[in-house]
């Protein structure tokens, strides 16, 4: 190679790392914050420079990507998220050839379930959780973490039973897998196994396992505040299912106003306490407030999430049974 040759593939070296770091710090240093308005304007510029000087191939181009789809994830719109981690899934195939692959393809199923194609979703973490399987036993830390996923989106869908059974097994699972990951998939698992007791009839059992979790938690001084959030919707379902909706009301709202605070704040999930917020109030014969709380939930989440989403699908049937209860 000639020495102009040799220089002037050391330069573009060069630049395509300076573009790397220059994507780098365009996103939150702890990953768990939202990615604001100038972040984003500045990874859709990287992505296009990497693009067109370097190419889909390149780490520069992949990695813009990447980020630029996981804040729309966050922030929205939620469809351009899914046709990023699917352009990318495109890109680098299917298979477990490193460890971003299935943190990819699990991040893929989220954004489908967000825009509530939920049995999409449901598919996509098992197909994940088989393939992990063929890498990994079942006790592992990337294998439990989809297949609890997935316990998720079989409540959405209303598959109450097979939820319990797949919750059960993962949280019997977790215990033999170490911290933080073992928690991580433990609480998301008891969100979900709370829940569908509740929707089966057990709301007493349902509320036992959501306390034992959230205790669990303050003691451990968990900071996870979006696990804490769920947990205690899960709690409110549980004590509306019991007639106790007062309690049920005072436990969502303070849910939410703690969740503001959370370094884990998702402002589009927040909307979805909506959901449990309009039950309580529907309980306590409060219609009009019960009607305005289904409403703004609808309207928010059919823009953040989508129209298809289940907590937009059960806020509608909330929305429907306030208006009917103070129709004429």
């Amino acid at each position: 190679m000639g020495i102009f040759k040799r220089r002037r593939t050391d330069t573009a070296a060069l630049e395509a790392e300076a573009l790397v770091q220059r994507i780098k710090r365009a996103v939150p240093s702890d990953g768990a914050g939202a990615v604001s308005d100038e972040a984003q304007a500045e990874l859709r510029e990287c992505l296009a420079e990497a693009e067109s000087r370097l190419g889909d191939g390149h780490r520069a181009t992949q990695l813009a990507l990447y980020q630029l789809s996981v804040g729309l994830l966050r922030t929205g719109p939620v469809a351009e998220a899914e046709a990023g981690f699917r352009r990318l899934r495109s890109i680098r195939g299917r298979a477990l050839t490193d460890r971003a692959t299935p943190v990819l393809l699990r991040l893929h199923a989220a954004s489908l379930s967000r825009l509530g194609r939920h049995e999409e979703a449901a598919r996509e973490y098992a197909a994940v959780g088989d393939q992990l399987g063929e890498h990994v036993d079942e006790l592992s830390s990337a294998w439990l973490s989809v297949r609890a996923l997935r316990s998720s989106e079989l409540c959405h869908l209303r598959r109450f039973g097979e939820a319990e059974t797949d919750a059960r097994a993962i949280i019997e699972r977790s215990v033999f897998t170490p911290a933080p990951t073992g928690l991580f998939v433990r609480w998301i698992a008891t969100h979900a196994l709370s829940y569908a007791l509740t929707r089966q009839g057990r709301p007493a059992e349902a509320e036992s396992v959501a306390r034992k979790a959230l205790a669990a938690m303050r003691v451990r001084q968990d900071d996870r505040g979006d696990l804490i959030f769920a947990l205690e919707q899960s709690l409110a379902h549980a004590l509306s299912a019991q007639g106790r909706y007062a309690e049920a009301l005072d436990c969502v709202t303070s849910a939410r106003q703690a969740y503001t605070t959370s370094r884990h704040f998702d402002a589009a999930e927040a909307h979805t306490a909506g959901v449990p917020t309009a039950e309580a109030l529907l309980g306590l014969e409060r219609h009009d407030e019960a009607a305005q709380a289904a409403r703004d939930t609808i309207t928010a989440l059919t823009e953040l999430f989508s129209p298809d989403h289940a907590c937009v699908r059960d806020a509608r049937e909330l929305l429907v049974r306030a208006t009917s209860a103070t129709a004429p």
